[in-house]
């Protein structure tokens, strides 16, 4: 677990050693600090101890802790500020990434998966891609010529995250008018729009490195039209 911010790093360390400490479940636990960051390692039994970061938090909104585990073949994050877990995942070391991001108006700005090949599909609410991600370079696939897997990856993203206006979809477009929102193209399924409306209209499950496939996705077609 780490702690950055620029805020009152030293007091938020004694306030969660204070409720640390009288907690009688509390598990086992060591620090490593360094300059402007603070940083935990548990090794929990129970599990995580997120009432006790998310109320330390709460005293110290301008300060961000981030969580991640990897326990027993799971892998998770959690993002806590201002006592408030933002987002929340887990998967299991095989899983493909996901990240999914929704304007206010109910606009799908990017909708991500990437398998462990680093090979993926992106969509937004009027376009999509398939792409490869080697060595910190980004290729474009033709969306006539992705391989099994790939699709397999795509297929599986959609069926779980994304309607098109193409489809009848009756209860989805019944729910898109109880929100207030236009159908577009491509659209987050309603169960996990409602999701997203209590978490900040976004989710993430990218480890570090499919985050930087996202981030060169990002750069060189989302923000490229």
């Amino acid at each position: 677990m780490r702690v950055t911010g620029a805020g009152r790093l030293a007091d938020f360390r004694e306030r969660l050693r204070f409720l640390m400490v009288r907690d009688a479940d509390a598990e086992d636990y060591s620090e490593h600090h360094a300059e402007g960051v603070l940083e935990y390692r548990f090794e929990p039994k129970k599990g995580i101890p997120f009432p006790a970061l998310t109320a330390t938090s709460g005293e110290f909104p301008e300060l961000r802790v981030d969580v991640a585990w990897d326990h027993d073949g799971e892998r998770g994050r959690a993002v806590i500020e201002n006592g408030r877990v933002l987002e929340k995942s887990r998967a299991q070391p095989d899983s493909p990434g996901v990240e999914v991001r929704v304007g206010e108006d109910g606009r799908l700005i990017l909708g991500l998966v990437i398998n462990n090949s680093l090979m993926g599909y992106a969509v937004t609410a009027d376009r999509h891609t398939y792409f490869r991600y080697r060595e910190g370079a980004l290729t474009f696939v033709d969306p006539k010529e992705p391989d099994a897997a790939l699709e397999a990856t795509a297929f599986g993203f959609v069926e779980e995250w994304i309607w098109y206006d193409e489809e009848q979809a009756p209860v989805e477009r019944a729910r898109y008018v109880d929100y207030g929102y236009p159908v577009r193209g491509a659209n987050v399924r309603s169960e996990k729009l409602a999701l997203l409306r209590a978490s900040g209209m976004r989710y993430s499950s990218l480890d570090e490195t499919t985050r930087q496939a996202s981030e060169a996705l990002v750069a060189e077609w989302l923000n490229r039209s």
